[in-house]
């Protein structure tokens, strides 16, 4: 059978997802909600190393939901298979750094074959990471709450100017003074938008 079938195979079927004296895996779909991730980054808020080190010298990462403690590259894979991997199973990385956790570096091995460099699925064979990604997006637009409108003038604006409301996470943080009083405020689109510099 060829690694990949093999792969799906197993996958197809029941499978322990820990070992009986191991804290079980918490809901996938809870972590997915409450732990900040970059998908195609590979990266996930809140990881740090593990102490433990490839051959090479690159630390593997971890983060905590609740009482697990979760291998960075366990939950990535996770995430784009949509459950758990098996135990048996090790998450191995392409290219052999183990702090790279992108999905394209991201292969399913069995512990028996890994150092035998036999029966590794990359995680794109196994499903389509675009995909992911994209229902990923769609979930965080969804969830993302109501941004907050600001409208630069302050309480004390009397309202003789039109304007347009923009959400406050706008502006870069980078000002210059207005000619005529004011101030410049900088967007991330790189725009600037003149505002009062009144105090309320």
């Amino acid at each position: 059978m060829r690694d990949l079938e093999y792969v799906k195979a197993t996958l197809a079927q029941p499978y322990e997802t820990e070992r009986p004296h191991e804290l079980p895996y918490p809901d996938l779909e809870e972590v997915i909600e409450d732990t900040p991730f970059d998908y195609a980054a590979g990266t996930v808020g809140g990881e740090r190393p593990n102490n433990s080190k490839s051959r090479e010298g690159h630390d593997y990462l971890w983060f905590e939901h609740g009482p697990k403690s979760i291998l960075s590259h366990r939950f990535i894979a996770a995430v784009t298979l949509g459950k758990w991997i098996p135990r048996d199973f090790d998450v191995d990385h392409v290219n052999h750094n183990p702090s790279d956790n992108r999905p394209t570096n991201l292969r399913i091995v069995t512990r028996r074959d890994n150092n035998g460099n036999r029966r590794k699925a990359l995680l794109s064979e196994l499903a389509d990471l675009d995909t992911v990604a994209q229902s990923l997006a769609e979930r965080a637009e969804v969830a993302a709450p109501e941004p907050e409108f600001h409208d630069g003038f302050g309480d004390d604006y009397d309202g003789s100017m039109d304007y347009v409301s923009a959400p406050k996470s706008i502006y870069t943080g980078e000002t210059k003074p207005a000619k005529f009083g004011g101030v410049w405020r900088k967007t991330v689109q790189d725009s600037w938008h003149l505002c009062s510099n009144k105090k309320s």
